[in-house]
């Protein structure tokens, strides 16, 4: 199993993963694909508001560095929907995030029932919403995809 985002819902610390199957779930339920609901989850959160279109020069390879294109790509999405996140896309994201990190899907149905449809405050978990769906697109800010690790030591042949 890929590395799971751990975050407080609930009153606990609990595990959260979209994998390819709960994405595919979650776009069929939400009728839009991962990245539109995501932008739509984070139109309404103070890091979307504040938001600064990112400079090329800050970049050690420019307007070439991937890292660039990457902040620049989420940056134009989120000037470009604005507000218009569904009940669904904070539901669905976290229920399905909650099985995929491990719960039963009876298990996740019961915590989002009592923590999301019944809980007078329930719109306060688009960010967390937002934050499973941002870390199954982009992962870890630690992790390494797409770096090459250097082998320091040649296979041995083996005789057969």
């Amino acid at each position: 199993m890929s590395k799971v985002l751990k975050e407080e819902f609930g009153g606990a610390k609990r595990e959260f993963r979209l994998g390819i199957g709960e994405l595919r779930e979650l776009q069929g339920i939400c009728d839009a694909g991962p990245a539109t609901i995501l932008a739509r989850l984070m139109s309404c959160q103070p890091q979307a508001v504040g938001l600064k279109r990112p400079n090329a020069n800050d970049y050690e390879l420019g307007a070439s560095d991937p890292d660039f294109n990457s902040d620049f790509n989420i940056y134009s999405l989120l000037r470009t929907i604005g507000n218009d996140w569904r009940v669904d896309d904070v539901r669905e994201t976290i229920r399905l995030g909650l099985i995929g990190g491990g719960c039963t899907p009876t298990e996740a149905a019961l915590l989002v029932a009592r923590y999301i449809d019944a809980a007078s405050d329930w719109p306060s978990n688009a960010g967390l919403a937002a934050a499973i769906l941002l870390y199954a697109l982009i992962g870890p800010q630690d992790d390494q995809v797409g770096k090459a690790t250097v082998e320091t030591e040649m296979p041995q042949a083996t005789d057969a």
